[in-house]
C-alpha cells in the first residue's frame, strides 16, 4: 500500500509546493504516520526538500535570478545551522515533535495563505547588515536542518524581510540555501541511520513529477483549488497523526 500511497502524496506534495508552497505540510506528517514521528521521519523528508529546492533552484537559476555571491554566502551558513539542527533532532523526545507540528501547521498555512501580502516587491534595495545575514541565515538553517516544513520559506522570508534582497534574487538565493540545507540535512540523519531510503525515494519521485505537473499548467483557478486542498489534506493528516497510532 505504500509503494502507491507514498509516490501519491509525493505527487500532491510537488503540485501544491509548485503552485502556493508549503509542501513539507503534507510530506512530513505522511511519512510521520508511514514510518515513525521524529527524526526517522524528518531526515527521510530531506530527501523530498533536496529533490524539491533542486528543481526550483534549476528553474530560477536558468532564469538569471540567482546572485551567486550573496547567495554561496548565505547557504554556507544555512549548512551550517541545518547541520547543528539536524545533529539535536535525534535527542529530542517525538512528543515535542508532535506539539511542534500543531504550532507549526497553523503558521505555514498562514503564511501560504498571505504569500501575496508578504511577497511583494519593494521599490528601494537595502543592502543587508552582515549581522542580520548570517544571524538569519544561521537560525532558518536551523530550523530546516532540525524540523524542516517551511525551511525555505523562511529562508525567502529571511532575505526578503530581514536583508532587503529584491524579490526574486531572495527566492532564487532561497532555493540554493534549501538544496544546501536539506542535502546536509539528509547526510546527517543518513549517517545516524534515520533515513528510510525506500519511503524517501518513492515520494521523491511522485514530488518530482508534480512539482513539473504545477509548474507547468498552474493558473489562477488551479491556485484557488489548491490552497483549500491544502488545507484540508493538512487538517485530516494532523488528525490521524495526533489521534490515532501511527
Amino acid at each position: 500500500m505504500d509503494n502507491f500511497l507514498l509516490p501519491f502524496m509525493g505527487f500532491l506534495t510537488g503540485l501544491i509546493d509548485s503552485v502556493v508552497g508549503g509542501g513539507g505540510l503534507i510530506s512530513l506528517p505522511t511519512l510521520s504516520i508511514i514510518i515513525a514521528p521524529g527524526a526517522p521521519a524528518i531526515g527521510t523528508n530531506k530527501i523530498v526538500g533536496t529533490v524539491g529546492a533542486a528543481i526550483a533552484l534549476f528553474v530560477y537559476a536558468k532564469k538569471g535570478h540567482l546572485k551567486w555571491k550573496e547567495g554561496i554566502a548565505f547557504s554556507l551558513v544555512c549548512a551550517v545551522g541545518s547541520y547543528s539542527g539536524s545533529s539535536l533532532a535525534p535527542f529530542v523526545s517525538i512528543v515535542f515533535f508532535r506539539y511542534l507540528l500543531i504550532v507549526m501547521c497553523p503558521v505555514l498555512l498562514w503564511i501560504v495563505f498571505n504569500r501575496e501580502n508578504l511577497f511583494k516587491e519593494r521599490e528601494n534595495f537595502i543592502k543587508p547588515h552582515p549581522a542580520i545575514f548570517f544571524l538569519s541565515a544561521l537560525l532558518s538553517g536551523f530550523y530546516d536542518g532540525f524540523f524542516g516544513p517551511g525551511g525555505g520559506t523562511f529562508m525567502f522570508l529571511s532575505l526578503f524581510l530581514g536583508t532587503g534582497l529584491p524579490l526574486l534574487s531572495s527566492i532564487a538565493i532561497s532555493k540554493l540555501a534549501n538544496t544546501f540545507s536539506a542535502s546536509t540535512a539528509l547526510v546527517t540523519f543518513s549517517l545516524n541511520g534515520y533515513v528510510h531510503w525506500k519511503e524517501g525515494i518513492l515520494m521523491a519521485l511522485g514530488m518530482a513529477v508534480g512539482a513539473y505537473v504545477g509548474a507547468s499548467y498552474a493558473t489562477r483557478m488551479a491556485n484557488k483549488i489548491v490552497r483549500p486542498m491544502l488545507t484540508i489534506i493538512v487538517i485530516l493528516l494532523m488528525i490521524r497523526l495526533l489521534f490515532f497510532e501511527a
